[in-house]
C-alpha cells in the first residue's frame, strides 16, 4: 500500500484480500461526500492509517476519541493547542458549534465540565464532532458513528455533516463503516468497498 498526496486530490492505493490493487481517489475541497465500506477492523485501521493526516483530516470515532482522565473542555482544547490553533475566539466558537447542534449555552457549559465517562454514546460522538470541527479540516472521517444508536440519535448524527458545511462548505466528508451498517442514508458521491 502506498499513498500519493496532491493539493486537490488524495489517491490511496489499496491491495485487497485477492491481492488486486484498487485506487481510492478522493477529490478534496469540492464539498464531496464519500462512503467507505470495510469488512474488518484490520481494513478500517489500514484505511485510517493511510488517510488521516491531522489537522488536514479529522476523525469522529464511535467513542468520540476522548481522553477519559480529562474534562471535556480540556479534550476540546488539547488538539487546538497541539496544532497551534488556539485563538481568543475559540471559546465562542465551541459554544457556537454546540449551539448549532442543539445545545444552549448553559447545557454546553455543563457538558464541558464533565468527564467522558459521564457522557452518553451520543454525547461522546457530539463532542468528537465539535473537537474535529474546531480544527477546520479539509476532510472529516465519520468512523462507524451509526452503531449502537437509537433512531432519533442517528438522525441527529446525520445532521453533523450539514452543521459543519455551514462553516466549511467545500470540505470532504468520508463515512467509514462496516457493511452491516451501510444501509444508513448517505448521499455519497462515490462508495468504495474495501
Amino acid at each position: 500500500m502506498n499513498k500519493l498526496a496532491k493539493e486537490k486530490q488524495w489517491i490511496i492505493a489499496w491491495r485487497d484480500r485477492s491481492n488486486s490493487t484498487q485506487q481510492l481517489l478522493f477529490e478534496l475541497d469540492q464539498g464531496n461526500c464519500y462512503s467507505v465500506v470495510v469488512h474488518s477492523e484490520e481494513d478500517k485501521d489500514k484505511f485510517l492509517e493511510l488517510f488521516l493526516r491531522p489537522p488536514e483530516t479529522a476523525i469522529i470515532s464511535p467513542d468520540g476519541g476522548l481522553l477519559n482522565n480529562i474534562r471535556i473542555d480540556e479534550n476540546l482544547l488539547l488538539p487546538l493547542s497541539y496544532h497551534g490553533l488556539l485563538t481568543e475566539s475559540t471559546e465562542l466558537h465551541i459554544v457556537d458549534l454546540f449551539g448549532v447542534c442543539g445545545l444552549n449555552e448553559m447545557e454546553t457549559h455543563e457538558l464541558l465540565a464533565k468527564l467522558p465517562g459521564q457522557l452518553s454514546t451520543y454525547q461522546k460522538r457530539l463532542v468528537g464532532f465539535v473537537r474535529s470541527a474546531l480544527v477546520n479540516p479539509r476532510a472529516m472521517v465519520y468512523d462507524s458513528i451509526w452503531g449502537g444508536m437509537p433512531k432519533a440519535e442517528i438522525e441527529q448524527i446525520q445532521r453533523f455533516d450539514g452543521f459543519f458545511r455551514r462553516y466549511s462548505p467545500s470540505y470532504t466528508a468520508i463515512f467509514l463503516d462496516y457493511d452491516t451498517n451501510s444501509n444508513t442514508q448517505i448521499h455519497a458521491n462515490k462508495t468504495f468497498i474495501l
